[in-house]
């Protein structure tokens, strides 16, 4: 049997210190590394984003926050799962959530648009705020749909133009076949449906608009438009009748005047004895 030499004594010595030393930094560093992790508790961004705080100017309302569907079911970090340190003061998006990580619905809200940007999640549920689709605070309950929608689509929910808005008469609301259902444009979804919801195409409410004003994929089945406007390149129909419009207005406007002019120098009749 072999023995180690004395000269050999303390090269031995020198590598098992070393192994010994690297294992306790190792284990520091976990330590350290579980306990920032760990330290980062619903009451810790409370404290920094509550209004008033002085930690930083991204705050939200606790209030709004605690009487939401999070606000009883989830932790601050179930959505913000990239905030862990320090570090996400300054980390390139640390501020990105995405919902889908818990939620089955994808957001498709928008997909065909031309603008560049889509709308988030956020847009239409809040940040901090979501509620049930039942609860009338909610953004997206059937009375505060017209509110919600028309940030993006003001046209559509009635703030027309001056062009837009004369030959925009129609029924706005109405009653037919079924009696049960009231017929009203204030409710986007009643048409639009899945379209206007997530980007999907199936219906989702029992309103049946859609089934003679509007196709799932979003195409107008009826001639004529329901949210007009006066576009010479898109709608060039009402465009024309804007156009009609104003020279009949004119045409009413001076003949008037004319009217009243000739009335004030018209000479009067002397009266016959």
């Amino acid at each position: 049997m072999s023995r180690v030499s004395s000269s050999q004594y303390p090269a031995t010595i020198i590598v098992t210190i070393m192994r010994q030393i690297v294992r306790f930094n190792l284990a520091i560093l976990l330590l350290f590394t579980v306990k920032s992790a760990a330290a980062y508790t619903s009451q810790d961004c409370i404290d920094c984003h509550k209004i008033g705080s002085s930690e930083s100017a991204l705050q939200i309302s606790i209030v709004e926050f605690n009487a939401s569907i999070h606000g009883e079911e989830a932790a601050c970090r179930d959505c913000h799962t990239s905030v862990e340190n320090q570090d996400h003061v300054t980390a390139p998006g640390s501020r990105g959530v995405e919902c889908s990580s818990c939620h089955e619905q994808e957001n498709r809200h928008g997909w065909g648009s031309n603008s560049g940007t889509r709308p988030q999640c956020y847009s239409c549920h809040t940040r901090h705020g979501m509620r049930s689709k039942d609860d009338p605070l909610s953004p997206v309950h059937s009375q505060r749909l017209k509110e919600t929608c028309q940030s993006c689509h003001p046209r559509e929910c009635g703030q027309t133009d001056y062009l837009s808005w004369l030959p925009s008469l129609q029924v706005a609301s109405h009653n037919k076949q079924d009696f049960s259902q009231v017929f009203n444009r204030a409710n986007c979804l009643g048409c639009h449906q899945g379209k206007a919801a997530h980007g999907m195409q199936e219906p989702i409410t029992d309103q049946t608009c859609f089934a003679c004003h509007l196709t799932l994929d979003g195409q107008n089945k009826l001639l004529g438009y329901i949210h007009s406007k006066a576009d010479a390149r898109h709608q060039p129909g009402v465009m024309a009748a804007a156009a009609v419009y104003q020279v009949i207005l004119g045409v009413l406007v001076l003949g008037g005047i004319a009217f009243f002019i000739r009335s004030l120098s018209r000479k009067p009749q002397p009266r016959s004895l």
